[in-house]
């Protein structure tokens, strides 16, 4: 039994459901290299992990909730401390036992069991997490051979890594990342709101903080300002702060937002997230504006956060990919200047919403992360979604991996089987022959990345 049929041994039920052609056409996906258009980065703070912790890291919806149920900064307390600590504050707080109800209910969802099983076939253990633990961490010990063997395991070879998150990796650790992946290449992106997070606090005039929000995007595009090298692109994460974004040139309106700012920064109530977005929505929106000026100079896109959610600390509401079209137009002097701009997530759950924005803005792109891997199934009908709308050459493959590397791999593994059903269907109805699907599939895995970021 040839790799790539092995991947699909354990989908007895799966392969058999599937049309003749599908095989064919998944054999030749599965062999196309991935380029992955929006991620983070992992580290080896924590190669080995309990099946709770990992559950925990992997999962959107304890990803920023667990600590939000305490004081600020007691659960990083209770993670680090010592076994004296820990027991006081979970005395106090009931930490363990909110943990444990988080991550029973996480542990029963269809994608952890669909996980827990194709993570047995890979690592050819039994098929229960505990297993499957037990054999990750086995193999773990070096660790980034393990992280090299899964990236390699379904062919990528550019990563997109959003440095805007990653939970405060020194340059060190950025670095063995870069190395360990290896001979998958990192490419950075720079989020704008790294430049906010440093100069936000500052007590400073609105003119010298402008100098310095330029100068620190100047280098961050041009010079080594992330981590040492340039940026390949830009990430705003806008949207789920204020919704509509409206690009915004008025100096004199972001001069007074910063001044609001100054005046009420350190008052405002820790959860009280509507106020402080109002506070300084027309500040964000100057910056966002100066940010999009550069990139469309430079002819690289902007990504933006969009669907999703990353609960509670944004507002779910406000993520509604058509609240983007008036950065898709970027009016100014009466013309439609139109920057590239990638939505993220698929829109997810507005799914539709993106790749009609996406259909009717030449310079708006589709990207698939989150939606892959974490609909996992359903990505089928998801991707046949899109392909009805959006161009093949606009589609980017994408993960949004955060925290451990299994999900570069499930995203790759499902995205390409997935991706090669909908394609059979499109060839099993006429719509395309076999050429041509795999052309599509080129484009999405890695040809429209390395077009749209001019990667060697």
């Amino acid at each position: 039994m040839n790799s790539t049929a092995r991947k699909l041994d354990h989908l007895g039920p799966f392969l058999s459901k599937q049309h003749p052609e599908f095989l064919k056409i998944f054999e030749t996906v599965d062999a196309l290299p991935i380029d992955d258009a929006h991620c983070h980065l992992v580290t080896d703070r924590e190669p080995s992990m309990t099946s709770k912790r990992f559950l925990e890291r992997m999962s959107l919806a304890a990803m920023d909730t667990v600590p939000a149920y305490f004081p600020a900064g007691i659960y990083d307390k209770w993670l680090t401390d010592d076994e004296a600590v820990r027991h006081d504050l979970d005395k106090r707080f009931g930490i363990q036992e909110k943990i444990d109800g988080i991550i029973g209910d996480i542990s029963q969802s269809i994608f952890v069991k669909f996980f827990v099983k194709e993570m047995a076939q890979y690592l050819s253990c039994e098929a229960n997490l505990e297993a499957v633990m037990e054999a990750r961490n086995d193999r773990a010990r070096n660790y980034w051979g393990y992280v090299s063997d899964l990236l390699q395991d379904v062919r990528y070879e550019n990563v997109m890594v959003d440095t805007g998150y990653c939970e405060g990796a020194s340059l060190e650790e950025i670095s063995r990342f870069d190395d360990g992946i290896r001979p998958c290449r990192m490419n950075r992106l720079a989020r704008i709101e790294m430049v906010q997070k440093e100069l936000f606090p500052l007590e400073i005039p609105f003119e010298e903080y402008e100098q310095r929000y330029m100068a620190r995007l100047l280098d961050l595009l041009d010079g080594n300002g992330n981590y040492g090298k340039k940026s390949f692109g830009m990430k705003s994460y806008l949207l789920p702060y204020i919704g509509l974004i409206e690009p915004l040139h008025d100096r004199d309106a972001a001069r007074a937002s910063w001044q609001e700012l100054r005046e009420s920064y350190h008052k405002l109530p820790t959860m009280d997230r509507q106020s402080e977005y109002n506070l300084s929505k027309d500040l964000r929106r100057y910056n966002f504006t100066l940010a999009l000026e550069e990139c469309l100079k430079r002819d690289i896109p902007m990504q933006i956060h969009t669907g999703d959610g990353e609960a509670p600390s944004v507002i779910l509401r406000n993520q509604d990919p058509f609240y983007l079209e008036e950065v898709c137009r970027f009016d100014r002097d009466g013309v439609m200047r139109m920057p590239k701009i990638i939505p993220l997530h698929a829109g997810y759950p507005s799914v539709g919403k993106a790749a009609w924005l996406s259909h009717l803005y030449p310079n708006c792109y589709f990207e698939l992360s989150i939606m892959t891997p974490f609909v996992h199934q359903n990505l089928f009908q998801r991707y046949m979604q899109v392909m009805e709308v959006v161009p093949l050459s606009k589609i980017l493959y994408a993960s949004d991996a955060f925290h451990v590397p299994e999900l570069y791999w499930l995203a790759g593994r499902w995205g390409k089987r997935y991706l090669a059903k909908a394609l059979t269907e499109y060839v099993v109805g006429g719509s395309l022959d076999f050429d041509e699907a795999i052309e599509g599939a080129r484009m999405i895995l890695y040809k429209n990345n390395r077009s749209l970021y001019k990667l060697d």
